[in-house]
């Protein structure tokens, strides 16, 4: 990746595809800074040390993405390249595509939805459902869903399924 023009490479997809641990990988890899959106989240809004899955349980949905969109805006108009870790939904409003598209380079990372869930079940931290039905088919709703957008911000599609270091070579060879 060049370290001129375009300053920020978003990683998008789906939670728990990788998108924290490969980002802060690859940003070591690449010698840049690494940010991850929900750590990004405004500390006077949501207080200090609580989780992303706090802050959308305390605040739902629509405050959650309100949040998420501010972080968003501010992480793109910072100067200099870095590499930063999306929250999964951050494609759902227009206007947040509309900043990745022109001021960021994105990446998707991709996973079955079967692995993601098995994933997600064997982590603790990771963010309530957003339904109350089966985790299979939610995971799968939300890629029915999110598809399109992530395929409108990307430049590249990344089968993140497979060993996390040969996921990071994927990364590596779209930088």
């Amino acid at each position: 990746m060049s370290h001129d023009g375009l300053s920020t490479l978003c990683l998008v997809g789906l939670r728990c595809v990788g998108k924290t641990t490969l980002g802060r990988r690859l940003a070591e890899h690449l010698s840049l800074p690494f940010v991850d959106l929900d750590d990004e989240l405004e500390p006077d809004r949501v207080g200090p040390a609580r989780s992303a899955g706090d802050c959308l349980r305390d605040l739902g949905e629509e405050g959650f993405r309100d949040l998420e969109s501010a972080a968003l805006e501010r992480v793109l108009r910072e100067d200099g390249p870095r590499v930063a870790a999306t929250g999964g939904g951050i494609v759902l409003r227009a206007a947040n595509r509309e900043l990745l598209r022109t001021r960021a380079r994105c990446l998707w990372l991709h996973a079955p939805a079967e692995q993601l869930v098995m994933r997600a079940t064997s982590d603790a931290t990771v963010r309530p459902a957003l339904s109350t039905g089966p985790p299979l088919d939610e995971w799968r709703a939300m890629e029915e869903e999110r598809r399109e957008f992530y395929a409108e911000v990307s430049a590249a599609r990344i089968d993140a399924s497979g060993d996390p270091d040969e996921v990071l070579a994927l990364l590596i060879a779209e930088t």
